[in-house]
């Protein structure tokens, strides 16, 4: 099956957590915004309410892109694994302040190709988020030592997850893409290692979420 026939009525949902994780670490208000992956775009709607930002998304899905139109300021459908050559000559003449991109790596046979490519779609000093699942979670450590690994329709083992990501696997996709790390907001849900979450993340997080900024190279400081 392709790519866009596996997700072309597929609907994923935020959960609390994560979308006040974003709202927090995207900060300033009247940002122009571009959320990768924004299904029917509630949480743009959201960013637009509480942020006063506009926003613009992007998805495989034309049933989510037909809804998100209603919501957002532009959307975009197209399969965001393409060259970057072949994205719509209209998003790539937009420079955004914040890039979104939730949930979203894990699907990726290359996402650090995708993070990129979103250099090209950032203004000056513009910041990306993002959100990816822990395979490593402590819970899932247990599963997997006692030989429990069956792919389900949602949460971690999301039969359309491609690429599975530790604490330490994200950093190096991240600094291989040309960014570095500047804020964290993990998503450590079990009661009694928020402490040990912000220490061993790799272990407590559930979900990732961490926002990040290109590396400067050292000719462009002078």
């Amino acid at each position: 099956m392709e790519t866009s026939g596996y997700y072309k009525e597929k609907k994923y949902k935020i959960n609390r957590f994560r979308k006040e994780a974003i709202l927090d670490l995207l900060g300033s208000n009247n940002d122009l915004v571009l959320d990768i992956g924004c299904n029917d775009g509630s949480l743009g709607e959201v960013i637009k309410q509480q942020k006063n930002s506009k926003v613009f998304g992007v998805d495989i899905s034309e049933t989510s892109v037909s809804e998100a139109r209603e919501k957002l300021d532009g959307v975009f459908c197209f399969d965001i694994q393409k060259d970057y050559q072949n994205w719509p000559e209209d998003l790539r003449q937009i420079k955004f302040d914040k890039i979104i991109v939730s949930e979203v790596l894990e699907h990726l046979f290359y996402p650090e190709k995708l993070l990129e490519n979103l250099k090209n779609q950032l203004k000056e000093g513009g910041e990306i988020i993002i959100t990816v699942p822990n395979l490593l979670f402590w819970k899932n450590r247990l599963k997997i030592f006692f030989g429990n690994f069956n792919y389900t329709e949602q949460g971690l083992m999301d039969r359309g997850h491609i690429h599975f990501f530790s604490w330490t696997g994200l950093i190096s996709i991240i600094r291989q893409a040309g960014f570095s790390i500047v804020d964290q907001r993990h998503h450590i849900p079990t009661k009694g290692t928020k402490i040990l979450g912000m220490i061993f993340p790799g272990l407590f997080a559930y979900q990732f979420i961490v926002k990040v900024s290109p590396v400067r190279n050292s000719c462009e400081e002078h």
